[in-house]
This record gives C-alpha cells, structure tokens and sequence, in this order.
C-alpha cells in the first residue's frame, strides 16, 4: 500500500511539473500597431498584458531610445534613457498591486528608413526593446503608405536572423502581419527589416545639408575669426596699475570709448562738465535741466567743445527730455573720440571680426532648424527664421562683454535675455550643449572684440590708467578717503561721474561714511532734504537715466511718425 501511495504522489509531481506556470513576472501578450507614414516617420502603439506577481513599484517597459511623444495609457509619462532604450515608468498605472495588468503605449519614431547595403532605402523597424521578462505571445501589425513588394526579414538579439523560424509573418496589400509562435526570452530584441520602394515616401524630409556643413561651416567661421584677431587685432597684454584719477584731459563720456575703441556718452560728458564748473544741473523727478555757466575755451579737446557747441548753441538752459538733446545723444553715439591716437593706422576692422564671429550664430540656427522638424517646408522656414536669428542673437551676445568694466546699460540686460532665448531654443532642438557652446564663443569673441585692436602706447596706458582708477574706486579703505575728503570736501564729488561710467558708483559710495554728506556743487534739487553719498549716487543714476530716456525711445517715435504720415 505504502508503495502504491508513493507511485501515485510521484505521477502528481511529474504531472505538476510538465504543466507550465508563469514565472514571477511576465507578459502574457503584446501587441505592437505600427503606421509608417509617406515621411518617414512612424506611429506604434504597443498594448501589452502584463502578468506581475513579485512588485516592488519598479516595473518597466522599454521603447525605442530615439522614440519621441511617449505616452502611458493616453497621458505623457516620463522616460528614463539606457544605452539601447528607453525605459516607460509603469508604477503610475500598476503601483504595487499584483495581478493582470493591461497597459498601452504609444510613441512615435521620427525616421525608420535608412539606407540599406545596396544602397537602396530600407524599413528598420524595433517591435520589442528588450523587455527583462519573457514575452509569450507576440503579434504585430506594420502598415505602409503604399503596395508592399517583397516579405520582410527578421533579427533578435538572441536568434539574429534564426528568429525568422519562430515567427509567423504574412503581407497583404500595404500590410504585414504577424505573430510569434514560440516564447521570446527575457531581454529580447526584435527589429523588422524590409527593402521599401523609394516611390512610397514622397514627402521624406529634404536632407539639405547632407555631411553636416552647418558644423563645419561654424568651425570655418570660428576660425577664421581667431587668424583674424591674431593677425590684425591682436594688442599686447595690458598692464595695469592702481590710480586714483583718470587720463587727463578725459571726461567720463570718453572712458567707454577709450577701453572698448567704441562710441562717446554725451550724457556722462555732461557730468564731467558739471563738475568742472561749465554747467548746472537742476534735477527734478523725471527731468534733469542743464544750466549753462560758462563759454568753454581752449582748454579742452576739440571734441568737447563741438559737443558742447552743439548741445546749447543759443540757449543757456536746456531740458534733457527734449527731442534736440535727444537727438545730439544719439549723434554724439557715433563719435570715436581720439581713436587715431590710441589705434595703430593698420589696425583692422573690429566690427569685420564680430560679423565673422556672428556667422557662427547663424549657423547654429541651421542647425536647431534641421533637429526641430522632419517636414521639408517646415525645415526650410524654420532655417531662414532661425539662421536670421542666430546672427542677431550672436551679435548682440557680443555686447555682454563690452559693459564687464563700463555702465550697465541696457544692452547688457538684452544680452543676458538674448543668450537666455539661446539657451532656450537649443533645449528645444534638443542641442543644449552647441547652444551654450555658441553662447560662450560669442561672449568670448565679445571681450577679443572690445579690448582687442592695436593700440598704441598712448592706447595701452590709457587703459591701464582707466582699468587701476576702476579698481581703485572699488578697492579705497575708508580712512583714506575720509583723509581725502577732509583735504577736499568735494573729492566725492569730483570722482562719481567716472564712477558712474565705470559702473561702480554704488560700491564707490558705500566706502564713505554713514550720516549726510555736503552739498553736491553741482547739482540742485527742489527738496531742501540732506543725502548721504549712498542716496547722491542713486540720484545721480536716477538722473543719468532720465537724461537717457528720449534718446532711447526716439527710434520709437521716428517710426510711429513715419507710419503715420504714411497712413494719411
């Protein structure tokens, strides 16, 4: 008897075991829905049935690594890349629980035809990622924008083309169906394989720069302006030294221009001649008025007393929010004072080498364009907005570099936005990195550009002096300045239109004393109130600000005056 119960319980045991059971996880079935379309792109939506009995909320799917849109049971969901795939979070939609689960996936596939061995085009389609679990059934739909000429092959991570035996596959028409006959091991790869005739992709998007001539033209250009700053700009290294003054003979209006080889500030020379005793200026809120007190002579550079010709001619008072003052500022803008004296006559051309550099930007744009869109027409605008772009922003990225030890005007702010939107359009494109590599190149190319050209000795000591004053007015202690300013009561005075034009007027006037400073000698206000020096520097900014403001706006109104008169 007791041999019979043995003989029966080991026939169950054997029985038991020749039954198949599912593993701890594993997918039941999975179906794979793919639409190719006539631009090379595809649409797959995979549902898959998932077994799971061992859950610690860590369950994923793979898909494609270049797949795009991807989306958990119709909402987007997160991806987390690997070097072949894509792994699609599925704890959102299975948690912990164990059971059946049914999930369904869809992405899309940007270009699944590539050129084939005979170079001829060719269908590279992944069905299957490399799911960790085994896959016991496997069906799979492909349809094509056209009439399907030849049946396709197979290949598996595991069986290479072997895969083909366990797979049954038929066409009908511009549809390939199929399915698998036997389990698929844990981590298989599966990728369809199909001659296609090129006439089924019309609408393929139009490779316009077929070896990558976008790269190479910014490294042409990159180049180019690196053998032209080293061959006609390049200036010795500067030396520089403390110094409690600036050049002589050099209003605040000109200390921009002498370090960067730019343009004059009328308004900072205003200053500088308030302070020398040639003007008054009455400041009220929003409006600053110019009192003039004396002729200026001989004393000073022909530059300043055309400038100051010009801005009263036969007026004694002028108001800074007028559209004459305006319009001098602007003019006055496009004056290089003394440049002949600080640049060798053989220097070259700064604004050649930041075009070059521009050219750069430009570039870039093409290339955000080409990875933004797939469709030939939407590539082609998206290159022509783009490139335009991209010079522009790269221009001005340059003017960052030319306010690092001048004024912060706005061309800094707009620097900062532009390279802002830079950065932003490349995290579109997906080419953050090129994006702020060309960032950097043009700040970079910015500082060769503005402290670049041959200068002469006159040039070079000129700008240490400007350079050491800069330090210097950052730098004072406080006991040598209240030394100084018992010497001279106005040295404070005296010292904030550099300071002003060199960007430091507030950590200048931080280094003085608490409490109410004198009355500044050159400057009226309406209230009787007392300043301290922190308080007459932010009048003096406030003031060269509003002295500033029509001048700004005044491209503005020309253009509204125009258009108006051409609407009438």
């Amino acid at each position: 008897m007791r041999r019979i119960t043995v003989l029966i319980i080991s026939i169950l045991l054997l029985i038991g075991l020749s039954i198949p059971v599912w593993g701890a996880n594993q997918a039941s079935k999975v179906q794979v829905t793919a639409n190719v379309s006539a631009n090379e792109s595809c649409q797959v939506t995979v549902v898959a049935t998932l077994h799971v009995e061992e859950n610690n909320g860590e369950i994923t799917y793979p898909v494609p690594r270049d797949a795009t849109g991807v989306t958990l049971n119709g909402r987007r969901v997160r991806t987390k890349k690997t070097k072949q795939a894509q792994n699609v979070d599925l704890s959102k939609a299975i948690g912990t629980m164990t059971g059946d689960f049914v999930v369904t996936i869809t992405y899309a596939l940007p270009d699944v035809i590539e050129t084939g061995e005979a170079g001829t085009p060719e269908l590279r389609l992944p069905l299957l990622s490399g799911y960790e679990n085994s896959i016991s059934r496997l069906d799979y739909t492909v349809t094509m924008p056209g009439e399907i000429q030849v049946k396709p092959a197979f290949s598996s991570g595991y069986h290479k083309a072997d895969i083909e035996k366990d797979l049954y596959c038929t066409v009908n028409g511009m549809t390939v169906v199929g399915y698998s006959t036997q389990e698929l091991k844990d981590h298989e790869t599966l990728t369809m394989i199909m001659d296609v005739d090129p006439l089924l992709f019309p609408n393929a998007p139009i490779e316009i720069f077929e070896t990558n001539v976008d790269d190479i033209a910014m490294i042409v250009c990159g180049v180019l302006a690196i053998l032209y700053w080293i061959l006609f700009l390049r200036a010795m290294p500067f030396r520089w030294k403390r110094s409690a003054t600036a050049p002589e003979g050099v209003t605040a209006g000109e200390l921009g221009a002498i370090v960067t080889l730019g343009k004059a500030d009328l308004s900072l020379m205003v200053f500088s001649w308030a302070q020398l005793g040639y003007i008054q200026m009455q400041v009220s809120k929003k409006r600053v008025l110019l009192h003039k007190q004396m002729d200026m002579g001989n004393e000073r550079t022909a530059f300043e007393q055309k400038c100051f010709r010009r801005l009263f001619e036969k007026r004694d008072i002028i108001d800074t929010g007028g559209l004459h003052y305006a319009i001098l500022c602007r003019n006055v803008a496009k004056m290089s004072p003394s440049l002949q004296s600080l640049v060798h006559p053989h220097s070259g051309n700064i604004k050649l080498f930041r075009a070059v550099a521009a050219l750069i930007g430009l570039f870039c744009g093409v290339s955000f364009a080409i990875a933004m869109t797939q469709n030939a027409v939407l590539q082609v605008l998206w290159i022509i907005l783009l490139a335009g772009c991209g010079l522009l922003c790269g221009w001005f990225m340059q003017e960052i570099a030319g306010e690092l030890v001048l004024r912060k005007t706005a061309k800094t702010v707009l620097a900062l936005v532009l390279s802002a939107l830079w950065l932003l359009l490349g995290l579109i494109a997906g080419q953050f990195g090129l994006a702020l590599s060309v960032m950097l190149a043009q700040w970079v190319a910015g500082i060769m550009a503005f402290y670049g050209g041959r200068r002469t000795e006159a040039g070079l000591q000129d700008f240490a002096r400007i350079i050491g004053l800069r330090w210097y007015l950052m730098t004072v202690s406080k006991e040598e300045l209240k030394r100084l300013s018992e010497e001279d009561p106005e040295y404070f005075y005296s010292l904030m239109p550099d300071a002003l034009a060199l960007g430091v007027n507030r950590s200048f006037a931080r280094r003085f004393q608490k409490g109410a400073a004198s009355e500044c000698p050159y400057i009226t206000m309406r209230s009787a109130k007392t300043y301290s020096p922190r308080q007459w520097s932010d009048v003096m900014n406030r003031a060269l600000k509003d002295m500033n403001r029509r001048g700004r706006v005044l491209p503005i109104e020309r253009f509204l005056a125009f258009f108006s008169a051409m609407k009438k």
